[in-house]
Protein backbone atom coordinates (compact mmCIF):
# COMPACT_ATOMS: atom_id res chain seq x y z
CA UNK A 1 0.00 0.00 0.00
CA UNK A 2 3.56 2.39 0.39
CA UNK A 3 2.59 3.03 -3.42
CA UNK A 4 -0.83 4.24 -3.11
CA UNK A 5 -0.15 6.64 0.53
CA UNK A 6 2.42 7.93 -1.38
CA UNK A 7 0.97 8.86 -4.97
CA UNK A 8 -2.22 10.47 -2.35
CA UNK A 9 -0.42 12.14 0.09
CA UNK A 10 1.31 13.80 -3.03
CA UNK A 11 -1.65 14.70 -4.90
CA UNK A 12 -3.29 16.35 -1.82
CA UNK A 13 -0.71 18.61 -0.97
CA UNK A 14 -0.45 19.70 -4.47
CA UNK A 15 -3.80 20.46 -4.49
CA UNK A 16 -5.35 24.32 -2.96
CA UNK A 17 -8.41 22.50 -1.29
CA UNK A 18 -9.81 18.85 -1.26
CA UNK A 19 -13.78 17.71 -1.23
CA UNK A 20 -14.23 14.40 0.01
CA UNK A 21 -17.74 12.70 -1.26
CA UNK A 22 -18.93 9.19 -0.79
CA UNK A 23 -22.05 7.00 -2.51
CA UNK A 24 -25.49 7.92 -1.72
CA UNK A 25 -27.33 7.11 1.49
CA UNK A 26 -24.44 6.88 2.97
CA UNK A 27 -22.96 4.51 5.43
CA UNK A 28 -20.25 4.45 8.74
CA UNK A 29 -18.05 3.05 6.52
CA UNK A 30 -18.04 5.85 3.61
CA UNK A 31 -18.60 8.55 5.76
CA UNK A 32 -15.94 7.16 8.62
CA UNK A 33 -13.27 7.16 5.85
CA UNK A 34 -14.53 10.59 4.43
CA UNK A 35 -14.25 12.12 7.94
CA UNK A 36 -10.67 10.10 8.93
CA UNK A 37 -9.41 11.78 5.12
CA UNK A 38 -10.74 15.18 6.09
CA UNK A 39 -8.45 14.59 9.33
CA UNK A 40 -5.77 14.10 7.50
CA UNK A 41 -6.27 16.90 4.90
CA UNK A 42 -6.64 19.62 7.13
CA UNK A 43 -3.56 18.27 9.06
CA UNK A 44 -1.30 19.19 5.76
CA UNK A 45 -3.14 22.74 6.31
CA UNK A 46 -5.31 22.51 3.25
CA UNK A 47 -8.95 23.56 2.98
CA UNK A 48 -11.24 20.39 3.29
CA UNK A 49 -14.96 20.10 2.83
CA UNK A 50 -17.11 17.04 2.81
CA UNK A 51 -19.67 17.14 0.40
CA UNK A 52 -23.41 16.43 2.03
CA UNK A 53 -26.12 16.26 -0.28
CA UNK A 54 -28.45 15.52 2.71
CA UNK A 55 -29.77 12.24 1.30
CA UNK A 56 -31.87 9.84 4.29
CA UNK A 57 -29.54 9.42 7.03
CA UNK A 58 -30.19 5.98 8.85
CA UNK A 59 -29.84 6.03 12.81
CA UNK A 60 -26.02 5.20 12.74
CA UNK A 61 -24.88 8.41 10.92
CA UNK A 62 -27.47 10.40 12.66
CA UNK A 63 -26.11 9.40 15.44
CA UNK A 64 -22.69 10.04 14.20
CA UNK A 65 -23.31 13.52 13.32
CA UNK A 66 -24.79 14.24 16.77
CA UNK A 67 -22.05 12.70 18.36
CA UNK A 68 -19.76 14.48 16.64
CA UNK A 69 -21.21 17.67 17.40
CA UNK A 70 -21.59 16.93 21.46
CA UNK A 71 -18.26 16.32 21.41
CA UNK A 72 -17.02 19.62 19.36
CA UNK A 73 -15.05 18.12 16.52
CA UNK A 74 -15.16 20.09 13.23
CA UNK A 75 -16.00 18.52 10.03
CA UNK A 76 -16.32 21.30 7.49
CA UNK A 77 -19.34 20.61 4.56
CA UNK A 78 -20.80 22.03 1.71
CA UNK A 79 -23.68 21.47 0.00
CA UNK A 80 -23.66 19.98 -3.86
CA UNK A 81 -24.31 23.94 -4.49
CA UNK A 82 -22.05 24.98 -2.60
CA UNK A 83 -19.36 23.02 -3.61
CA UNK A 84 -19.72 23.40 -7.40
CA UNK A 85 -20.22 27.01 -7.03
CA UNK A 86 -16.55 27.25 -5.75
CA UNK A 87 -15.21 24.76 -7.40
CA UNK A 88 -11.77 25.29 -9.25
CA UNK A 89 -9.10 23.93 -11.52
CA UNK A 90 -7.15 23.73 -8.02
CA UNK A 91 -9.53 21.78 -6.16
CA UNK A 92 -9.55 17.95 -5.45
CA UNK A 93 -12.36 15.41 -5.32
CA UNK A 94 -11.64 12.46 -3.41
CA UNK A 95 -14.04 9.75 -4.00
CA UNK A 96 -14.58 6.72 -1.25
CA UNK A 97 -16.09 3.75 -1.01
CA UNK A 98 -17.74 3.80 -4.41
CA UNK A 99 -16.50 3.82 -8.18
CA UNK A 100 -19.64 3.40 -9.84
CA UNK A 101 -20.81 7.50 -11.51
CA UNK A 102 -24.64 6.47 -11.15
CA UNK A 103 -23.55 5.98 -7.18
CA UNK A 104 -21.47 8.60 -5.83
CA UNK A 105 -23.52 11.30 -3.63
CA UNK A 106 -23.40 14.04 -6.53
CA UNK A 107 -22.84 13.11 -10.02
CA UNK A 108 -22.87 17.29 -10.95
CA UNK A 109 -20.13 17.62 -9.16
CA UNK A 110 -18.08 14.74 -10.45
CA UNK A 111 -18.88 15.92 -13.60
CA UNK A 112 -17.49 19.43 -13.09
CA UNK A 113 -14.29 18.74 -11.29
CA UNK A 114 -11.04 18.84 -12.80
CA UNK A 115 -8.99 16.40 -10.55
CA UNK A 116 -10.38 13.04 -9.18
CA UNK A 117 -9.22 10.17 -6.87
CA UNK A 118 -11.00 7.07 -6.02
CA UNK A 119 -10.43 5.36 -3.31
CA UNK A 120 -12.65 2.09 -3.03
CA UNK A 121 -12.77 -1.86 -1.67
CA UNK A 122 -15.47 -2.73 -4.35
CA UNK A 123 -15.38 -5.08 -7.08
CA UNK A 124 -14.88 -3.17 -10.16
CA UNK A 125 -17.35 -3.36 -12.44
CA UNK A 126 -17.90 -2.76 -16.39
CA UNK A 127 -19.26 0.98 -15.18
CA UNK A 128 -16.45 2.95 -13.13
CA UNK A 129 -15.51 6.33 -13.49
CA UNK A 130 -12.69 6.30 -16.46
CA UNK A 131 -11.32 9.81 -15.57
CA UNK A 132 -9.74 9.66 -12.42
CA UNK A 133 -5.93 10.97 -12.15
CA UNK A 134 -5.49 8.11 -9.36
CA UNK A 135 -7.33 4.95 -8.66
CA UNK A 136 -7.49 3.21 -6.53
CA UNK A 137 -9.97 -0.35 -6.42
CA UNK A 138 -8.85 -3.18 -3.89
CA UNK A 139 -11.58 -5.64 -3.38
CA UNK A 140 -9.60 -7.66 -0.75
CA UNK A 141 -10.31 -4.83 1.75
CA UNK A 142 -13.00 -5.63 4.08
CA UNK A 143 -14.00 -1.86 3.42
CA UNK A 144 -12.15 1.92 2.62
CA UNK A 145 -12.09 2.35 6.64
CA UNK A 146 -9.39 -0.19 6.83
CA UNK A 147 -7.22 1.42 4.65
CA UNK A 148 -7.61 4.63 5.96
CA UNK A 149 -6.21 3.16 9.03
CA UNK A 150 -3.28 1.76 7.47
CA UNK A 151 -2.72 5.39 5.59
CA UNK A 152 -2.85 6.88 9.36
CA UNK A 153 -0.31 4.17 10.43
CA UNK A 154 1.88 5.03 7.30
CA UNK A 155 1.52 8.80 7.98
CA UNK A 156 2.78 8.61 11.66
CA UNK A 157 -0.60 9.71 12.00
CA UNK A 158 -3.36 9.31 14.93
CA UNK A 159 -7.25 10.78 15.12
CA UNK A 160 -9.50 11.57 17.59
CA UNK A 161 -11.03 8.63 20.13
CA UNK A 162 -14.53 9.33 18.77
CA UNK A 163 -13.20 9.55 14.69
CA UNK A 164 -11.59 6.37 15.60
CA UNK A 165 -14.77 4.71 17.10
CA UNK A 166 -16.58 5.59 13.89
CA UNK A 167 -13.68 4.27 11.79
CA UNK A 168 -14.17 0.91 13.78
CA UNK A 169 -18.18 0.80 13.67
CA UNK A 170 -17.87 0.98 9.84
CA UNK A 171 -15.44 -1.56 9.88
CA UNK A 172 -17.22 -4.10 11.61
CA UNK A 173 -20.66 -3.25 10.38
CA UNK A 174 -19.91 -4.05 5.98
CA UNK A 175 -17.54 -6.97 7.66
CA UNK A 176 -21.22 -8.00 9.49
CA UNK A 177 -19.21 -8.25 12.57
CA UNK A 178 -15.80 -10.10 11.17
CA UNK A 179 -17.79 -12.79 9.33
CA UNK A 180 -17.34 -11.60 5.72
CA UNK A 181 -14.62 -10.17 3.99
CA UNK A 182 -12.52 -10.51 6.79
CA UNK A 183 -8.68 -10.71 6.87
CA UNK A 184 -5.57 -10.82 9.02
CA UNK A 185 -5.29 -6.92 7.92
CA UNK A 186 -8.70 -6.70 8.68
CA UNK A 187 -8.04 -7.38 12.22
CA UNK A 188 -4.66 -5.32 12.04
CA UNK A 189 -6.91 -2.09 11.40
CA UNK A 190 -8.93 -3.05 13.96
CA UNK A 191 -6.46 -2.96 16.39
CA UNK A 192 -4.78 0.58 15.10
CA UNK A 193 -7.77 2.20 15.62
CA UNK A 194 -8.21 0.55 19.01
CA UNK A 195 -4.69 2.03 20.07
CA UNK A 196 -6.14 5.17 18.76
CA UNK A 197 -9.13 5.34 21.36
CA UNK A 198 -11.72 3.68 20.12
CA UNK A 199 -14.36 3.16 22.47
CA UNK A 200 -16.24 0.18 22.44
CA UNK A 201 -19.39 1.93 24.39
CA UNK A 202 -19.57 5.10 22.00
CA UNK A 203 -19.43 2.25 19.44
CA UNK A 204 -22.54 -0.15 20.63
CA UNK A 205 -24.01 3.53 21.07
CA UNK A 206 -23.90 4.27 17.50
CA UNK A 207 -25.05 0.27 16.47
CA UNK A 208 -27.88 0.45 18.76
CA UNK A 209 -31.63 0.65 16.79
CA UNK A 210 -34.99 1.55 17.50
CA UNK A 211 -36.86 -1.30 18.85
CA UNK A 212 -39.69 -1.28 16.71
CA UNK A 213 -37.35 -1.52 13.68
CA UNK A 214 -36.21 -4.24 15.04
CA UNK A 215 -39.00 -6.56 15.50
CA UNK A 216 -40.21 -5.29 12.35
CA UNK A 217 -37.20 -7.07 10.37
CA UNK A 218 -37.51 -10.15 13.04
CA UNK A 219 -41.04 -10.56 11.32
CA UNK A 220 -39.19 -9.88 7.81
CA UNK A 221 -36.55 -12.74 8.53
CA UNK A 222 -39.18 -15.36 9.99
CA UNK A 223 -41.13 -14.79 6.61
CA UNK A 224 -38.34 -15.26 4.79
CA UNK A 225 -37.77 -18.89 2.39
CA UNK A 226 -35.36 -20.98 1.13
CA UNK A 227 -35.69 -20.60 -2.57
CA UNK A 228 -33.16 -23.69 -3.34
CA UNK A 229 -30.88 -25.38 -1.09
CA UNK A 230 -28.83 -22.59 -0.44
CA UNK A 231 -30.34 -19.38 -1.14
CA UNK A 232 -32.60 -17.76 1.16
CA UNK A 233 -35.03 -14.86 -0.42
CA UNK A 234 -36.69 -12.23 2.04
CA UNK A 235 -39.71 -9.96 0.40
CA UNK A 236 -40.94 -6.99 2.02
CA UNK A 237 -44.39 -5.14 2.14
CA UNK A 238 -44.76 -1.80 -0.12
CA UNK A 239 -43.50 0.34 2.58
CA UNK A 240 -40.37 2.74 2.00
CA UNK A 241 -37.15 1.26 3.21
CA UNK A 242 -33.58 2.56 3.41
CA UNK A 243 -30.83 0.26 1.68
CA UNK A 244 -29.38 -0.54 5.03
CA UNK A 245 -32.83 -2.16 6.11
CA UNK A 246 -32.46 -4.75 3.05
CA UNK A 247 -28.83 -5.26 3.51
CA UNK A 248 -29.50 -6.11 7.60
CA UNK A 249 -32.02 -8.66 6.58
CA UNK A 250 -29.98 -10.11 4.10
CA UNK A 251 -27.16 -10.39 6.65
CA UNK A 252 -29.13 -11.62 9.13
CA UNK A 253 -30.66 -14.95 7.03
CA UNK A 254 -27.00 -15.74 6.42
CA UNK A 255 -27.10 -16.81 10.28
CA UNK A 256 -28.81 -20.04 9.46
CA UNK A 257 -28.31 -23.34 8.65
CA UNK A 258 -27.95 -24.36 4.56
CA UNK A 259 -28.06 -20.61 3.66
CA UNK A 260 -25.02 -19.48 1.67
CA UNK A 261 -26.61 -16.49 -0.34
CA UNK A 262 -29.63 -14.75 0.42
CA UNK A 263 -31.66 -11.75 -0.83
CA UNK A 264 -34.19 -9.43 0.36
CA UNK A 265 -36.23 -7.15 -1.86
CA UNK A 266 -37.70 -4.08 -0.62
CA UNK A 267 -39.00 -1.03 -1.58
CA UNK A 268 -36.50 2.11 -1.01
CA UNK A 269 -38.06 5.15 -2.94
CA UNK A 270 -41.25 5.53 -4.20
CA UNK A 271 -40.26 4.47 -7.71
CA UNK A 272 -37.78 1.76 -6.93
CA UNK A 273 -37.07 -1.37 -5.82
CA UNK A 274 -33.57 -2.24 -4.18
CA UNK A 275 -32.49 -5.88 -3.85
CA UNK A 276 -29.36 -6.44 -1.30
CA UNK A 277 -27.75 -9.59 -1.73
CA UNK A 278 -24.89 -11.13 0.51
CA UNK A 279 -22.87 -14.29 0.39
CA UNK A 280 -20.77 -16.63 2.12
CA UNK A 281 -18.38 -16.88 -0.31
CA UNK A 282 -19.51 -19.78 -2.21
CA UNK A 283 -22.36 -18.01 -4.56
CA UNK A 284 -20.39 -14.80 -6.66
CA UNK A 285 -23.92 -12.63 -5.55
CA UNK A 286 -21.93 -9.72 -7.54
CA UNK A 287 -22.14 -11.79 -10.90
CA UNK A 288 -25.87 -12.26 -10.49
CA UNK A 289 -26.31 -8.46 -9.35
CA UNK A 290 -24.44 -7.46 -12.38
CA UNK A 291 -27.31 -9.01 -14.46
CA UNK A 292 -30.13 -6.86 -12.77
CA UNK A 293 -28.07 -3.72 -13.26
CA UNK A 294 -26.09 -3.57 -10.04
CA UNK A 295 -22.87 -4.76 -8.68
CA UNK A 296 -20.88 -4.88 -5.39
CA UNK A 297 -18.59 -7.48 -4.13
CA UNK A 298 -18.54 -11.42 -4.23
CA UNK A 299 -20.09 -11.31 -0.74
CA UNK A 300 -21.86 -8.28 -0.66
CA UNK A 301 -23.94 -7.06 -3.89
CA UNK A 302 -27.14 -4.77 -4.55
CA UNK A 303 -29.07 -3.76 -7.02
CA UNK A 304 -31.68 -1.05 -7.77
CA UNK A 305 -34.90 -1.21 -10.42
CA UNK A 306 -37.28 1.48 -11.14
CA UNK A 307 -40.56 1.17 -12.38
CA UNK A 308 -41.54 -1.97 -10.92
CA UNK A 309 -43.59 -3.83 -8.15
CA UNK A 310 -41.42 -5.94 -5.42
CA UNK A 311 -43.30 -9.00 -7.15
CA UNK A 312 -41.99 -8.37 -10.36
CA UNK A 313 -38.52 -7.79 -8.91
CA UNK A 314 -38.69 -11.53 -7.23
CA UNK A 315 -39.25 -12.64 -10.43
CA UNK A 316 -36.08 -10.97 -11.88
CA UNK A 317 -33.89 -12.61 -9.02
CA UNK A 318 -35.47 -16.08 -9.27
CA UNK A 319 -34.87 -15.86 -13.21
CA UNK A 320 -30.94 -15.05 -13.28
CA UNK A 321 -30.59 -17.53 -10.69
CA UNK A 322 -32.47 -20.20 -12.35
CA UNK A 323 -34.83 -21.02 -9.58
Amino acid sequence: MTDIFKSLTEYIKKHSSVYIMTHKNPDLDGLGSSICLYEIVTSFKKECFIIDTEDSKNSSVQKMYDILKERKIEVKQKTEKEAIRDLSDDTLLIIVDVHKPEMVESMKLLDQSRNVVILDHHIKGSQYIKRADLSYINSSLSSVTELMAYYLKYLNKTVDPVVATIMITGIEIDTNNYKLKTTEKTYEAAAILTAMGADSILKQELLKEDKTAYLKRSYFVEHSYMINHNMALCTMDDEIYTPKDLAEIAEQLLQFDSVEASFSIGRIKEEIVGISARSLGNVDVEVIMEQLGGGGHLTDAAAQLPSITIEEAKEKVLNVIGR
